[in-house]
């Protein structure tokens, strides 16, 4: 209808009719473009609460995550000192409780660090709507921090294989079926881990002592027990360092 006005106008010579109906036609245009801007800026604004809310939620899943790799390595640190003392006594002093303790400080635990959501960002191309540059540097940089602390935490010593080629397999069988940790998960899928207690050996005396002194006498044991106690001192700053960065940036997501 507003074309034809036009057309009528300017047939008739009426310029100013003309000119406010064109007037007519630009403003509508350009307020539809202000609308269908507005909701796609309130669209984005919504999508980059929601990516927000998951990186939250991850970042929670790996606090607790870390909580028990903390717990973990604070475990096997405490039983590799003990190793470590049981090392500077003779082998007659010794029972079956060496073999478990030293066993325990060649204990590992893999990483794995939940990154579902910084990953459906980057592959979605909307990391740029998520926030500001100050905060889009604060998600890259904890993340490629735990990276590094990844890398940090899948290192192994040669502890664990000089103690697993010098202790008898049917003593290292044995602990595992009476003091082994325990893994499971929770009702949302998250790792859930239980640290062994005081536990007892079903073996007889003669392999017990046979496995002491096998052990205790290895050679090169007690220096790759000294790098096994530096690496988990590493191990668990890491862990401690890289906890407070995921609990800085959960609080900064949850408040932007």
């Amino acid at each position: 209808m507003l074309s034809r006005r036009i057309r009528e106008h300017a047939a008739d010579l009426n310029w100013v009719g003309v000119a406010v109906d064109l007037a007519i036609v630009i403003i509508g245009v350009f307020l539809g473009m202000q609308v269908n801007d507005w909701n796609q800026g309130r669209l984005d604004r919504r999508q980059a609460r929601e990516y927000r809310a998951m990186l939250v939620e991850d970042l929670g899943a790996n606090l607790q995550n870390l909580a028990i790799r903390k717990r973990y390595h604070t475990w096997v640190h405490a039983e590799a000192m003990k190793t470590l003392a049981d090392l500077g006594k003779p082998p007659s002093e010794l029972n079956e409780q060496f073999l478990i303790e030293a066993y325990q400080a060649s204990q590992a635990l893999p990483w794995s660090l939940k990154r579902n959501a910084y990953d459906q960002i980057l592959a979605s191309g909307h990391f740029g709507q998520i926030g500001n540059a100050d905060l889009r540097d604060k998600i890259s940089n904890y993340y490629v921090g735990a990276d590094v602390t990844g890398a940090n935490l899948a290192v192994m010593p040669p502890y664990r294989e000089t103690l697993r080629r010098a202790m008898p397999y049917l003593v290292q069988q044995e602990i595992r079926s009476h003091c082994n940790e325990t893994i499971g998960e929770d009702s949302r899928g998250q790792a859930v881990m239980g640290i062994p207690g005081d536990c007892h050996l079903k073996l007889d005396p003669a392999t017990v002592r046979d496995a002491v002194r096998q052990v205790h006498d290895m050679p090169g044991i007690r220096l790759d027990l000294n790098r096994q106690l530096v690496d988990l001192d590493q191990k668990l700053l890491s862990v401690d360092v890289i906890s407070r960065r995921a609990a800085r940036l959960q609080q900064t997501l949850q408040h932007s």
